[in-house]
């Protein structure tokens, strides 16, 4: 388990690789997370370090990222021009999860 968007990415390569079947085309990659808790709930492994200094560089690209915009700053590997936009027009409600698309009902 990890907020490291460099182990990420490289879990995303390994996996990229382990799938690659020459002949097909592919267009693009995702990960999902799921299971998702609290970074001072995870389970702790026998062999992980001391993760400090990774914690403040992923907090640095953090906040670049929150203060001039998504993708401000990334990994080489993740490229530096974006091709394909995400469509929102299809996307679900977040009803749950943002109290801005909660439906207002008016009665009167």
């Amino acid at each position: 388990m990890t907020s490291d968007s460099l182990e990420l990415i490289a879990a995303a390569k390994r996996g990229a690789s382990a799938a690659w079947r020459d002949g097909y085309a592919y267009t693009k990659a995702g990960i999902l997370l799921d299971d998702l808790i609290a970074a001072d709930m995870r389970p702790r492994t026998l062999f992980e370090g001391d993760t400090d200094k990774r914690d403040r560089l992923m907090g640095a690209l953090d906040e670049i990222n929150t203060r001039f915009g998504n993708f401000s700053a990334t990994t080489a590997s993740q490229g530096f021009k974006r091709q394909w936009k995400m469509r929102s027009e299809m996307k679900s409600p977040a009803w749950t999860t943002d109290i801005r698309e909660v439906p207002k009902v008016r009665a009167g």
